[in-house]
């Protein structure tokens, strides 16, 4: 079950340790207000391929289209993989 959102990435890493390639993707949203103790903007971070960070460098930040999947994190937590992303050719406010 994947999902699909769009989002305001801020930023992309990746990493490369003894073969063992990934990234990241960091985005942004406007917080809704529903929790009184955070002001500002909520933030998530994406696993991501290593090839992806390649694929923002030129666009960022920027509002992308991201295709994702939930997968299980640390701490038996859900967390997602960007199955596909495609940078919606706005630059995001920085």
């Amino acid at each position: 079950m994947n999902i699909t959102m769009n989002a305001d990435v801020i930023q992309a890493s990746r990493y490369d340790m003894d073969g063992n390639k990934g990234g990241s993707i960091i985005t942004t949203q406007k917080s809704d207000g529903t929790n009184p103790d955070r002001a500002g903007l909520e933030l998530m971070k994406l696993a991501c391929d290593y090839a992806t960070v390649d694929l923002l460098r030129d666009h960022l930040p920027c509002k992308c289209e991201i295709v994702a999947q939930p997968t299980q994190g640390a701490g038996q937590k859900m967390a997602f993989k960007v199955v596909s992303i495609k940078p919606a050719g706005t630059k995001a406010a920085a």
